[in-house]
């Protein structure tokens, strides 16, 4: 039988999947961004990563304190996450004394993380539980794609863990589990100092014990995440800077030297020096609008909120073209999914720069968002209509909202180059190229500058 509990969590549940999944009315899809902005622990790292806090990073903020009275409330009834795991688990009693020989994991994950993020680098953030359940349903919202699915694998994970080791998430894995349980006892130590000298309190030696668990994992996060400053956010920046180099010279990495000494010596690489490879499986990664210029991998926590906010289903998540910590964060693909035309990061949209809880994406104004360049297009003069065929075509150029792309005259014809001081990366012109393949096509940015020349053509 039903209880009233299990009732409400049933329900808060089917709630939770609605709008993650963006069916409900359009006026209500817009709070499926505010799931992992609910999260403490989301709201901490983030907010000391980023060395600062959002309206979204507040909302985490009622649950950081409801431990201090009522425990582990959220965990046993409200978590989605929770709710899902503790379903699976019934259906394999038999195994349910497995945990026993598991040590709470989730108590170590959450200071590790919370310790990481003091130090600028958060490890680990993306083990949320409301990151991951809303990741797994947002990853839906796109269309249906291996990639898509690959990004519901943590979910996964956790429902096949339940079920072979009953509760084994919520009650030792889970980092945010882990986070409510230090406030729990916390606020039962501050109970303690303020009650009757009889009502038992912890002793010296368990509170010692207690101080050095915490310690030790608040130091361990916190070196490792200078670690990663000092040396992993280096060597990231310098292979972005060359990466972009490269292609702004027009050497990418699959063009070999002979083939560069060819090319000036006809005069391809004319013009400024705009045209780049025309392989495009090796160019930077084009991150969304307010992207933090250090530390992203390491900020986004892989919730899915940007990719359910874009209204024009360019934000996907990445498959190892941003190094092995960039695993599943967001990138924007101009032509990936489809051929469709004006599918392009259009100039008045900001969406997914509010919807980020952790810092990883700035908010950013629609002003703001109209000077900041997310990338540069680069023209493949070997497959261009014009450069190539000698056949006038720059279509680029006509749906340009930055007027970017200049005319030159070659042999009678306009061709198109790139103004690298006035392209925001919106790729507009490639959404557009009629050539096959593409003839123009954008390549991202290590940081992203902010252009002061005029707003778009509207």
């Amino acid at each position: 039988m039903m209880t009233r509990r299990n009732l409400l969590r049933l329900v808060l549940f089917a709630a939770f999947v609605l709008l993650a999944l963006g069916v409900l009315p359009e006026a209500w899809r817009g709070w499926s961004v505010l799931l992992p902005g609910l999260s403490p622990l989301l709201s901490l790292g983030g907010a000391l990563a980023a060395r600062s806090a959002g309206l979204l990073t507040l909302l985490g903020l009622p649950l950081l304190v409801l431990p201090l009275f009522k425990g582990r409330y959220f965990c046993w009834r409200l978590c989605p996450m929770g709710f899902a795991a503790e379903t699976v688990s019934r259906l394999n009693r038999r195994n349910a004394g497995l945990i026993r020989r598991v040590p709470f994991v989730g108590k170590g994950l959450a200071l590790l993380i919370i310790g990481s993020a003091a130090a600028g680098w958060p490890l680990l953030i993306w083990t949320d539980p409301l990151c991951i359940f809303n990741g797994f349903f947002a990853a839906w919202r796109s269309p249906l794609t291996w990639l898509s699915a690959a990004t519901a694998g943590g979910f996964v994970l956790i429902l096949l863990a339940s079920l072979i080791a009953p509760n084994i998430w919520c009650h030792r894995l889970c980092p945010l589990g882990g986070l409510q349980e230090w406030l729990a006892q916390l606020g039962n130590r501050l109970r303690a100092a303020r009650g009757p000298a009889a009502q038992e309190a912890p002793t010296a030696l368990s509170r010692a014990h207690a101080g050095r668990r915490v310690f030790l994992g608040f130091a361990l996060g916190g070196v490792t995440g200078l670690l990663y400053r000092r040396f992993g956010l280096q060597a990231a920046a310098a292979a972005a800077a060359h990466e972009t180099a490269a292609c702004e010279r027009g050497q990418g990495r699959g063009l070999g030297q002979g083939r560069q000494r060819r090319e000036r010596a006809s005069g391809e690489q004319d013009t400024g020096g705009h045209a780049c490879s025309c392989g495009t499986e090796h160019r930077l990664a084009i991150r969304p609008p307010g992207a933090a210029a250090t530390g992203f991998n390491a900020l986004c926590a892989r919730c899915g909120n940007c990719m359910a906010a874009c209204p024009y289903g360019l934000i996907l998540p990445d498959l190892g073209t941003t190094g092995v910590d960039g695993l599943f964060t967001p990138v924007l693909a101009f032509r990936s999914l489809n051929e469709q035309q004006e599918q392009f990061c259009f100039q008045e949209c900001t969406a997914c720069t509010q919807a980020c809880p952790t810092g990883a994406l700035r908010p950013l104004a629609v002003a703001r968002k109209q000077q900041t360049a997310i990338g540069l297009a680069h023209v493949c003069k070997s497959r261009c209509i014009a450069w190539e065929k000698h056949e006038y075509c720059v279509v680029c150029q006509e749906y340009c909202p930055y007027h970017a792309i200049i005319e030159v005259e070659r042999n009678g014809v306009m061709c198109p180059i790139v103004d690298a001081d006035k392209c925001r990366g919106c790729g507009a012109c490639e959404s557009q190229c009629p050539a096959l393949p593409i003839a123009i096509v954008v390549n991202g940015r290590a940081r992203q500058p902010v252009l002061a020349h005029p707003s778009p053509q509207l």
